[in-house]
């Protein structure tokens, strides 16, 4: 399936509110830039931005504590940035955290700076144990994000959802 450009943003903010996600904490980056102006402006998520990923467990921690909903989106990068954060809270706490990436340096990625974002994301979840998994279709968004919600509540551990393909802005995919 291909989408238009930014016709990935409205199945996952709608994936994101079927879960009933009510918190969106974000580093945005050029993948999502559609779906982070549709959670800016949405009624029923509370979309806070971060200066750092790092920042982002506490507040998807202080939420679910509270008895919300929250997922950190952000760039495969990112991972890099939160492991400290992510391993106390899981490893120590066990609070469920759900985190949704876009994928830089997948198959096709088109900029020399993407590249090492792949070759750390793997290697670095499989060390923290986070199950995840790579979502390329719009139409498996809902049922994935649900999943992930459920997985992360269930076992009391972090997951990641990684977004490529039809799910991100612009294709990082070569084209000719």
């Amino acid at each position: 399936m291909s989408l238009a450009p930014g016709g990935y943003a409205v199945p996952f903010v709608a994936a994101l509110k079927s879960a009933r996600i009510s918190i969106v904490t974000a580093l945005p980056d050029s993948l999502l830039k559609e779906a982070y102006g549709l959670l800016a402006t949405d009624p029923d998520i509370r979309y806070l931005p971060v200066t750092n990923e790092g920042e982002m467990p506490g507040i998807v921690a202080g939420a679910y504590l509270g008895g919300k909903r929250a997922v950190m989106v952000m760039e495969n990068s990112g991972l890099r940035q939160l492991c400290e954060p992510l391993a106390r809270f899981s490893q120590v706490h066990h609070v469920p955290l759900v985190m949704i990436m876009t994928f830089r340096g997948d198959f096709g990625e088109p900029y020399y700076w993407g590249h090492t974002h792949a070759q750390s994301m793997e290697p670095l979840l499989q060390a923290l144990r986070i199950p995840y998994r790579v979502v390329t279709d719009t139409a498996e968004l809902e049922a994935m994000v649900m999943k992930s919600w459920v997985h992360a509540e269930t076992s009391q551990w972090p997951v990641a959802l990684v977004l490529s393909g039809d799910c991100v802005e612009e294709r990082p995919y070569a084209t000719t």
